[in-house]
């Protein structure tokens, strides 16, 4: 019985152990920009924010960019969010839960735990992390566009259902293809079903 289970035990265990690692760490690393005096967002969540201001910009908007707009609102102690307007029409705000690193260390979780080359590895990994980074940025401009061309209308189904989906559907298409193709174990999608 041990050896029939001992992939999946070994797998469970490295994926396991590989996202509370990450995880572990992107909390100290999170944690020390919450409890700051005044408190500000961390610089990932800065780069998201900025990144979506320039892709604003490409698509005929003037955005304004406000820093640290938690400090100018009554928030949380521990949210910290950069605000984004489009047009003078506030679009989104830009808080630590929505720069994509969480969703990038499940990716990089299974990856590892499954296993393949180093060399594919290598380049599986960074290329993931870049499609996951672009596929959120168009994530967070279409709810943008949702508050400022729809006034908000279904914003709260796009945020937590629609969008969610897609973007956990996008890394389901990059597992498996880590699986079937990249990972250099040489199986096919149908030998690991059996």
């Amino acid at each position: 019985m041990w050896k029939e289970f001992r992939p999946t035990i070994f797998f469970l265990v490295k994926f396991f152990g590989v996202y509370f690692l990450f995880s572990s760490l992107y909390g100290l690393f999170i944690s020390s920009y919450d409890k700051a005096e005044p408190s500000e967002a961390d610089p990932i969540t800065h780069f998201i924010s900025v990144n979506c201001t320039n892709t604003a910009s490409v698509f005929g908007y003037t955005p304004t960019l406000v820093y640290n707009d938690h400090n100018n609102n009554e928030a949380d102690a521990e949210v910290t969010y950069d605000s984004i307007w489009l047009n003078g029409t506030y679009a989104i705000s830009v808080e630590e839960g929505c720069n994509g690193i969480n969703i990038m260390i499940l990716f990089i979780a299974f990856v590892v735990a499954f296993g393949g080359t180093l060399k594919n590895m290598l380049l599986f990994i960074p290329a993931g992390i870049l499609f996951i980074h672009l596929a959120n940025i168009g994530r967070l401009m279409l709810l943008s566009l949702i508050n400022v061309e729809w006034n908000g209308q279904a914003f709260h189904f796009f945020h937590k259902f629609g969008f969610t989906a897609i973007i956990y559907g996008a890394i389901l298409v990059l597992w498996y293809l880590w699986v079937t193709r990249f990972s250099g174990k040489n199986m096919s999608f149908k030998k690991t079903l059996k």
